[in-house]
């Protein structure tokens, strides 16, 4: 990629040597900015200047680094890096990115080829609580330890982001990356204003921690919308889902599929969600699965085939620790499904209905130009 001399004066004070780790989960043995690339381990600060980069490979800021992208930056997965292997940016434990773009000047992750499943996302790993034994696992995707102790875990500052066709499988086929993958992250993170665009994946996936997240957008993404697990405990607040033909739920919550009692349990607070549905009479807008609690309220959904769909567990919907509050829902099929075999058990009044219920405030999303529609 050619580069004028003005660019190479001001990258090379930004452009070091970093570790010697050379496997893809971890990075390369490269620089991390040179000319308009970013790539590599990031071992010290490093802030990147507003402008057009290329992301090659496995990019991850390292413990104790803060990787700074400045408002109005656009990085791009090149079709040859695409076809040469995976393509990320990882946030380790104790490392920070902090990425605030602005409703005008938002930074945006996509890929040259526009093509669903370009590119592995952003990751980021925290030492917010999880419920697995022993308080800690190694991530699916990206291949490094979260979890721990630390509730108000500080990961960095994301506002004003766009992934857009993010999704790619992850090695052996058995996974995909998502376009958002919180792993542990703590309540000391920012996360406002970001959108999921086209993923072949989830748009936001967390997997316990702490964060608390608001004005959420996912349209187009295959898979999820928001998903949790693993004993997710933060506040969700004001969500837009449009899901395509080939779109699946609009949340998939569950606490821990191995152990539905593990503590802490999945527990979130959810407030302000509007979900176009596909069309699909198979699939729902909530659907409850291993043993999550949570409070969900003001929610306006239409299309769908099912309002609520309960699957492998009741104890919550019982003991009135998981409920849908405030709800506007037009379904194809039923408001809700008992997906337990052998249980006649009515959960419809698992949702409040309420006809009137407004859903999300689209202010935030239609303000400046930070949101690419459909």
């Amino acid at each position: 990629m050619k580069t004028n001399f003005l660019k190479i004066i001001a990258f090379a004070a930004l452009t070091f040597t970093i570790g010697c780790s050379s496997d893809e989960t971890t990075g390369t043995d490269v620089p991390n900015l040179e000319g308009s690339v970013l790539q590599g381990n990031i071992t010290t600060d490093l802030n990147v200047p507003a402008g057009n980069y290329n992301l090659k490979g496995v990019v991850v800021v390292k413990a104790g680094a803060t990787l700074t992208i400045e408002a109005g930056t656009t990085f791009t997965v090149s079709t040859a890096d695409q076809a040469a292997g995976t393509n990320y940016l990882q946030v380790e434990q104790g490392a920070k990115l902090i990425a605030n773009g602005t409703s005008s000047s938002p930074i945006v992750f996509t890929a040259q080829s526009q093509q669903i499943g370009a590119w592995g996302g952003i990751i980021i790993n925290g030492k917010a609580r999880i419920n697995v034994a022993g308080g800690t696992e190694v991530a699916e995707a990206g291949g490094l330890v979260y979890g721990g102790n630390d509730d108000a875990d500080n990961s960095g500052s994301l506002k004003y982001v766009r992934v857009e066709y993010a999704g790619a499988a992850i090695t052996g086929g058995t996974a995909e990356y998502n376009a958002f993958s919180f792993f542990g992250v703590g309540s000391g993170t920012v996360l406002e204003n970001l959108q999921a665009y086209k993923g072949a994946d989830d748009a936001f996936e967390f997997f316990g921690g702490a964060v608390n997240a608001t004005n959420l957008a996912a349209f187009g993404c295959e898979d999820d919308n928001i998903d949790w697990d693993r004993g997710y405990r933060g506040t969700l607040s004001n969500i837009w889902i449009i899901q395509p033909a080939n779109g699946d739920f609009g949340f998939e919550c569950s606490n821990l599929p191995v152990e539905f009692n593990s503590t802490p349990r999945a527990n979130p607070t959810v407030t302000n969600v509007t979900i176009t549905g596909s069309g699909n009479a198979t699939k729902a807008a909530f659907n409850f699965k291993e043993g999550t609690a949570g409070n969900i309220s003001n929610v306006k959904v239409t299309n769908v085939g099912y309002g609520v769909d309960l699957r492998n567990q009741l104890g919550q919907f019982q003991d009135g620790s998981l409920k849908v509050n405030n709800a506007s829902i037009t379904f194809i099929t039923a408001l809700t499904r008992n997906g337990i075999s052998g249980d006649t058990t009515n959960i419809d009044t698992i949702v409040g209905v309420n006809a009137s219920a407004v859903g999300a405030n689209t202010a935030p999303f239609t303000s400046g130009t930070w949101l690419k529609n459909l």
